[in-house]
């Protein structure tokens, strides 16, 4: 500092108040003068005009609203300069020349009258774009691409007997028509044959030949159960792929469906065919014990066989409750994943690990209420059939008693046929359901399925069975 500030910066030398600023221009008459308007300066600029700069002193008076020892305070809306000198006996920094923002030295352009005039003229130019936030899963089908909730386990086998009718319930009632065709056909074929050698048996030997008849209707029906059986299991496969298919998005014909399929129908027979046969064989076992122990004599023989033979029930019951809800996704499998039988029934077993009750329950009460209005609907149709001719009792026509009789069998017949085909799709489609729900909540193949879907769309090539992780490149869970 110079002289002459040393001087200006002790009290009373010049004799002036102490809220005045020595440095302040002054008028002729010694009143202070007001300063100019300034332009704010950007930082790293010197001042165009204005206020000599002042270097923070310790012994300079503080003007009114002045931090000691900082010196003075900036113009309003002015940054201080970086070119000032620090105080507190540092060395002076020196700067060859200032550094430069590129486009700081120009002017900032006035707001356009348009804009003064409305300040919310453009503001459609500052409206924020979409936010990001949570999308409900995608549902490109028959369910949502997400764990199913109860109702959605609840509903889908409804849907998927409406959505598709023609493949589902045309599949359905041609097995159920052909199984109740071979019963009529076979089993009536060879009742009549064998009561008609019985009319004429000679005396002595209607026993012998009635005992045969009997075992000939037996026989002869086991052929249309069997088929029934096979219908059933060759049934599930092609619902499990419309479930499947559905969930996608598509929609196929009943020719495309059983083309899908037909490959894996010895396979769903075979799975069948066991299960039947380890209850066949369960029973049998039973009915030999009850034999055994009846042969024992007596009353505790008796009473044996009637406690063996009710332990022998419940057995049975809570046996095929559990299995076959254990052993429920097995078509599915078979089916979607291109499985064998036993790998199938393994992996069954896996997938309902932890789910047994919530599937038990989705099936039995989907079970419960489509036999409880088949009941509704085929029960009263069933009571006419039977009353009819007792209704026709008085008619004298015997030809007519014989064609209103046939007509009410008949339409009881196909009353039942029509439903047994629904009863088939909807049960069918619930294990379907559960199979995909199931493999949502453990596999995360909702992900897998979005992708599918999303690269279909796209026009991408994707693989043809997104539900066999094999196909897909991967590998089933063990």
């Amino acid at each position: 500092m110079d002289g002459e500030q040393r001087a200006g910066g002790e009290m009373g030398d010049q004799g002036q108040r102490p809220w005045t600023n020595p440095e302040e221009p002054r008028r002729p008459d010694g009143s202070a003068e007001a300063p100019s308007r300034q332009t704010p300066q950007q930082p790293g600029y010197p001042q165009s005009s204005g206020y000599p700069q002042q270097q923070p002193g310790y012994g300079a008076q503080p003007a009114s609203g002045q931090q000691p020892g900082y010196g003075q305070q900036p113009a309003s809306g002015q940054q201080p300069g970086y070119g000032q000198q620090p105080a507190y006996g540092q060395a002076p920094y020196t700067q060859s020349a200032p550094y430069q923002q590129p486009g700081y030295g120009t002017p900032q352009a006035a707001p356009s009258a348009g804009y003064d005039a409305n300040p919310y003229a453009n503001a459609a130019q500052w409206a924020p774009g979409p936010q990001q936030g949570w999308a409900p899963p995608p549902k490109p089908g028959l369910i949502p691409l997400r764990p199913l909730s109860f109702s959605d386990l609840f509903g889908a086998p409804f849907l998927v007997l409406r959505r598709n009718p023609k493949a589902t319930f045309g599949s359905a009632l041609l097995f159920q028509g052909l199984t109740a065709v071979l019963s009529l056909v076979i089993v009536g074929l060879v009742a009549w044959l064998s009561f008609s050698r019985l009319s004429q048996a000679a005396p002595g030997e209607e026993d012998a030949i009635g005992a045969g008849a009997i075992t000939a209707i037996i026989l002869s029906s086991l052929i249309p159960i069997a088929v029934s059986i096979a219908g059933s299991a060759i049934l599930q496969g092609i619902i499990a792929q419309e479930v499947a298919r559905g969930t996608l998005g598509e929609k196929l014909p009943l020719g495309v469906l059983w083309r899908r399929t037909k490959k894996r129908f010895l396979p769903l027979i075979g799975y069948t065919f066991l299960l039947i046969g380890v209850v066949t064989v369960f029973i049998a076992v039973a009915v030999g014990l009850g034999f055994v122990l009846t042969g024992l004599g007596g009353r505790a023989g008796v009473v044996l066989t009637v406690l063996m033979a009710i332990a022998a029930l419940l057995v049975l019951v809570v046996a095929s409750a559990w299995l076959g809800t254990k052993f429920s996704l097995t078509p599915s499998i078979i089916v979607l994943e291109n499985s064998r039988v036993f790998p199938a029934l393994a992996r069954s077993w896996r997938l309902t690990d932890g789910y047994f009750w919530r599937t038990f329950g989705v099936q039995f009460l989907v079970s419960s209420v489509v036999s409880v209005a088949s009941q509704v609907v085929a029960t009263p149709i069933s009571l006419l059939a039977s009353f009819v001719p007792v209704i026709l009792v008085g008619v004298d026509s015997e030809a007519t008693m014989i064609v209103a009789t046939i007509a009410a069998q008949g339409l009881s017949l196909l009353v039942s046929v029509i439903i047994g085909a629904i009863t088939v799709v909807v049960i069918s489609a619930t294990s379907a359901v559960i199979y995909i729900d199931l493999r949502m909540r453990k596999e995360g193949l909702d992900l897998d399925l979005a992708r599918f879907v999303e690269a279909r769309s796209g026009g991408r090539e994707a693989v043809d069975n997104p539900f066999d992780l094999t196909a897909a490149g991967g590998k089933a869970p063990r």
